[in-house]
């Protein structure tokens, strides 16, 4: 794959380049009992998110992206009889695009080295607690196969489940955010996203496509000795989603203080950008440790230079009726004492 030099100074800024991931089988496994410990309010059908939903964004994006994987193939790639899945990795039609990456892709490349896998399959075999005898079987395994059960839990031909899915892949903005010309690595707050994390880890240090970028990859580290404070104690673990990163100007970078993302996280992230001087600004913002909001970007996003979308709840017409219903009420009271 063409090295290209990787820089994001702006959230409105013209794409060229992004990385995907496409929703996979593991996705179509979240189940109503584990549906919140996933992180998933709703269940989901995979064939119409598929179908309805992601076939045509993958196609959007290749049209202005990469046009030579789909100009004057559509006719093909649309014919049941064919089955192309062209946005399935694992299948031999997927589309490869080197401009609309897919990150299962990125995982495959990075297994055909061996030192790397064996040490991919250790990690993710410690996570998730598997047998001696089904480590040795990992590491026998095909690359494409692997990447494909490190995402999803299963192997592409069987239906049982080896550990939990990954079903959250999907939300790429999470998991390594690019400020400038740097990568900020995530520490994700849920269990259910931690292997997502060392994943892409790997990825970015081991893929060919970030080889100049080896010494520009942030890692937060934990604070000394987080790991003999009681669990109720008031110094929280360092966690951080992209979610809660915007880039706003070259020089300027917000960074929310949220249910994903810690007060601890922040501060570190701010010392760091100061400290390699990928910034000069950094704002940041507390929200509502709360489920709704999640992100800064859950509440506010910019779509040109002069224009934000926000969450309706903090609107001015909204902030506006809470603080007139807020005076009423403080009226009332007022004339309820006087009689």
């Amino acid at each position: 794959m063409q090295t290209k030099d990787i820089n994001v100074s702006s959230e409105i800024g013209t794409l060229k380049r992004l990385l995907v991931h496409s929703p996979d089988s593991g996705l179509g496994k979240v189940v109503p009992s584990k549906a919140q410990d996933w992180l998933f309010e709703d269940i989901v059908h995979l064939e119409t998110i598929r179908r309805k939903e992601y076939d045509y964004y993958i196609k959007l994006l290749l049209y202005f992206l990469d046009p030579e994987k789909i100009k004057g193939r559509l006719s093909d790639i649309d014919d049941p009889k064919n089955n192309f899945d062209f946005y399935k990795p694992g299948n031999k039609h997927f589309y490869k695009s080197t401009d609309v990456i897919e990150i299962e892709w990125l995982l495959a490349e990075v297994l055909k080295e061996k030192d790397i896998r064996l040490k991919l399959v250790a990690s993710v075999c410690a996570i998730e607690n598997c047998s001696y005898e089904l480590q040795n079987e990992l590491m026998e395994t095909d690359p494409k196969e692997l990447a494909h059960v490190f995402i999803t839990g299963t192997y592409y031909k069987e239906s049982n489940m080896l550990f939990p899915p990954v079903p959250n892949f999907i939300f790429t903005r999470d998991i390594g955010i690019v400020i400038n010309d740097y990568i900020l690595l995530n520490k994700p707050a849920k269990q259910a996203r931690t292997r997502e994390a060392l994943l892409m880890k790997y990825i970015f240090f081991n893929h060919p496509l970030f080889e100049n970028y080896r010494n520009k990859i942030i890692e937060l580290p934990e604070r000394n000795l987080q790991f003999l404070l009681p669990a109720d104690s008031e110094e929280k673990p360092v966690t951080l989603e992209g979610g809660d990163v915007m880039v706003v100007s070259p020089d300027h970078v917000l960074i929310g203080v949220s249910e994903r993302t810690s007060l601890e996280a922040a501060h570190i992230a701010v010392k760091t950008l100061f400290e390699k001087n990928v910034v000069k600004k950094v704002t940041v913002i507390k929200i509502p440790k709360k489920r709704d909001y999640m992100h800064i970007d859950t509440i506010f996003t910019q779509v040109k230079r002069n224009m934000w979308v926000m969450l309706g709840k903090f609107s001015r017409k909204h902030v506006k009726k809470k603080m007139q219903t807020i005076y009423k009420k403080h009226w009332t009271q007022e004339r309820k004492k006087k009689g």
